[in-house]
């Protein structure tokens, strides 16, 4: 169980300083765009659409940061309902769901893409528009680590017996 926590923690450190640097880089171009608009009546050609890209950016990255911290959307009715007992082979269930549908996405964002953008596409700055777009599937792929991680987890707890807290 100590190589899950390393790989989470490791993920999680990653992931948070990619998500600082991306929201820097996107409130910096905001805020540029606006001083350029008021002072010298110009913008940055690129601004606005690297802002909006890198809002889809910050929002994978939070995502995952929120699906770790289990701040994520999820139904927890059943979890009060059910024993202490059993609530780790629920979240075992649960977790096991979330990855394979995040796994369907997956493989729906590489089709994207790989087959749905154009490969010559430039947006910006030479980005191309298949780079830009790879945060769909990478997203959701660390989204299906981080709750194989906790099914993994949730299995180990169920074994044990270890009841688990209800979540609020």
């Amino acid at each position: 169980m100590k190589i899950i926590g390393l790989i989470d923690r490791g993920l999680t450190a990653l992931v948070t300083a990619l998500l600082v640097a991306s929201f820097t880089v996107m409130l910096g171009l905001a805020v540029a765009q606006v001083l350029l608009r008021e002072i010298i009546h110009a913008t940055l050609p690129w601004g606005d659409l690297a802002a909006r890209h890198l809002v889809i950016w910050v929002g994978f990255f939070g995502a995952f940061l929120a699906s770790r911290g289990e701040r994520h959307f999820h139904i927890g009715f059943l979890t009060r309902l059910m024993g202490p007992r059993f609530r780790p082979w629920l979240t075992l269930v649960s977790d096991l769901f979330a990855a394979l549908i995040c796994a369907f996405l997956v493989a729906a964002g590489w089709t994207f893409v790989t087959v749905g953008l154009d490969p010559a596409s430039v947006l910006f700055l030479g980005i191309r528009q298949r780079t830009a777009a790879l945060i769909v599937p990478a997203g959701f792929g660390l989204m299906t680590v981080q709750f194989t991680l906790r099914a993994i987890q949730s299995l180990a707890k169920a074994i044990r017996g270890e009841p688990e807290e209800v979540p609020e």
